[in-house]
């Protein structure tokens, strides 16, 4: 399918008036606004994210009532328990609030739900198990702010219940004792986009702050904060939240403090994922750590994962990792088979041209894998993409969008066909009866008829404009490497350029299949090498076409001989001649 290429709006005046306030290139100026940074005060934060531009977390309304109740609880050894999501970001977060009460000595407990049998967030069973273990105090990690009828039970039984999430809130709020959410409307934080285990390092700061009666914490408070920014930045990367603002600043020191751990549970899974030694970057967590942590709860119980990040015993963490490499094999497996499956059902079930959203269910996909699934689908047919296993009379859905379109709002919209549903607006779940899916099916897809336009469903590429390649250079380059780390919210830039003309013989590259396209490009004096993964198949169009092409591009410095530029290819238009 032809994607669409988008170009931010131009701004040539403000372009040169951040460029000459920072004294950095015009293009490093365009790329920030391109970003959202309109003002020379906000690209130099951007560009140099130092702790101290972190928010106190004490402005939080919610939080000095939090930490309060904890501190009481330390020093009375009252029961408090952990009770954190089954993926990285909760579970990252879960191990960070361990970890800083372990200093404390204080009475914890975890609990992590299957997310199989038990599903998100608090339930009732889980509760029971707690009260009957003897808990004062629940903390949620990255759950709970839908919790609504759960927090009736915990105060009926006189727990006290505090709330760390960052999903979006419902209509009805839990009757909690502190809610730590920046999404509130109320909630008078700077900062809404935090992750779970962003919110769970910013209530360990706070608490810190509090036990050392002043703003400057102690030395081993100081030391575990910056340290604990690792098990931050794995959640908050893993959660693909926008890493701009403090979400930046905690990615950036956090991934120095990933690669300088020695924690065995860190070094462990490093091993596994083939990046012992490696320094880490966003990819990595994206592709390699964090598919590992997830894969056990994805599967079956994210204890492994949790009791991996805990570890203090080398062979112990390295038995763990095994673990979940096993797990993440067995998921890579079985995605693979539902993905073959799903491409088949649309196929044959679904007229794209009528459809806005597409709905699928069925009995024999796991749970556990519908989200990852759906995102592929989302990438490939470019449709919000819902995907519902159903065990029995209930199904397990997990539903991904495209942009333009907010899942919270449509959910809410069918809420009358749903038993639960929660999340963020391009990512969500939710709980359905099987009588209901075919009714929730019509439902949202009317909903969706009245807000996606056909320009929402078809495949875009967000670039930064147009660079001729005679602006490429190895300095030039090197200038932009300021805008790392790079994912969600701050991407890598992508240029077009077009006139271009294929120089010598292109050829299939990676493999005996040769998946990926090699090839020469010029463009008046300037020339560059070209890899365009995945498009191998193009090879013959592109040796056969006679006139010139357009291609949109990430430049990056390769040090294979010496130290070039080389062209990462992300799309190829066949131009006519002029």
């Amino acid at each position: 399918m032809k994607k669409r290429w988008i170009y931010p709006p131009l701004n040539e005046k403000l372009e040169a008036h951040i460029a000459s306030s920072l004294r950095i290139s015009p293009l490093l100026a365009r790329l920030l606004i391109n970003r959202g940074i309109n003002d020379p005060d906000s690209a130099h934060a951007f560009l140099q994210p130092k702790m101290t531009y972190l928010s106190n977390p004490l402005e939080h309304p919610e939080m000095k009532k939090a930490t309060s109740r904890l501190v009481q609880a330390v020093r009375a050894g009252e029961r408090i328990a952990v009770y954190g999501d089954y993926d990285v970001d909760g579970v990252t977060g879960t191990a960070l609030l361990l970890q800083f009460f372990d200093i404390l000595k204080a009475n914890t407990t975890w609990y992590i739900p299957q997310r199989i049998d038990e599903g998100y967030g608090l339930n009732r069973e889980a509760i029971e198990r707690l009260v009957s273990d003897g808990v004062d105090v629940i903390i949620t990690v990255d759950c709970g702010i839908t919790s609504v009828r759960e927090a009736d039970i915990l105060r009926a039984k006189g727990i006290d219940l505090i709330i760390t999430d960052h999903h979006e809130p419902g209509n009805d709020l839990p009757q909690a004792l502190a809610i730590i959410n920046p999404k509130l409307p109320d909630s008078g934080y700077s900062f809404r986009e935090l992750s779970g285990a962003g919110l769970a390092f910013k209530l360990c700061w706070a608490l810190a702050e509090t036990l050392s009666m002043q703003r400057k914490v102690t030395p081993q408070f100081r030391s575990f904060l910056v340290d604990a920014m690792g098990l931050a930045a794995l959640g908050t990367i893993a959660d693909a939240v926008p890493l701009i603002g403090e979400n930046r600043i905690l990615a950036r020191h956090g991934l120095e403090s990933l690669n300088r751990s020695v924690h065995p549970g860190i070094l462990a899974l490093k091993e596994v994922s083939d990046l012992a030694g490696s320094t880490l970057n966003p990819r990595d967590i994206g592709f390699r750590l964090g598919p590992r942590l997830n894969a056990a709860g994805r599967l079956w119980t994210a204890t492994f994962s949790l009791e991996l990040l805990l570890a203090q015993d080398a062979d112990k963490a390295k038995r763990l990792a095994q673990h979940l490499e096993g797990y993440n094999r067995e998921r890579q497996k079985i995605q693979t088979e539902m993905l073959d499956s799903t491409r088949e059902k649309i196929k044959k079930e679904i007229d794209l041209d009528s459809t806005w959203v597409i709905v699928l269910d069925s009995e024999s996909w796991h749970p556990g894998v519908v989200g990852i699934v759906a995102s592929r689908l989302v990438d490939e047919f470019y449709r919000p993409t819902i995907m519902i296993a159903l065990r029995g009379n209930e199904g397990h859905g997990s539903a991904r969008s495209v942009p333009g379109f907010h899942l919270p709002e449509a959910l809410e919209a069918s809420q009358s066909k749903l038993i639960s549903f929660g999340g963020h607006s391009q990512a969500a779940g939710l709980k359905i009866r099987k009588e209901n899916v075919e009714d929730f099916r019509r439902l949202i897809n009317k909903f969706a008829s009245t807000g996606l336009k056909r320009e929402h469903i078809q495949p875009a590429l967000y670039t930064d404009g147009e660079l001729p390649l005679s602006g490429v250079s190895v300095p030039q380059i090197r200038e932009l490497e300021h805008l790392v780390p790079f994912g969600e919210g701050n991407p890598e830039p992508i240029f077009t350029a077009g006139g271009l003309r294929v120089a010598g013989r292109p050829s299939r590259v990676g493999g005996q299949a040769g998946r990926h396209l090699s090839f020469y490009v010029r463009q008046e004096n300037a020339a560059f090498r070209a890899i365009a993964f995945g498009m191998g198949e193009m090879l013959a169009r592109v040796e056969q076409h006679a006139g010139p092409i357009s291609i949109a591009f990430t430049p990056k410095i390769s040090n294979w001989k010496d130290e070039v530029v080389e062209l990462d290819v992300k799309d190829i238009r066949l131009d006519q001649a002029s």
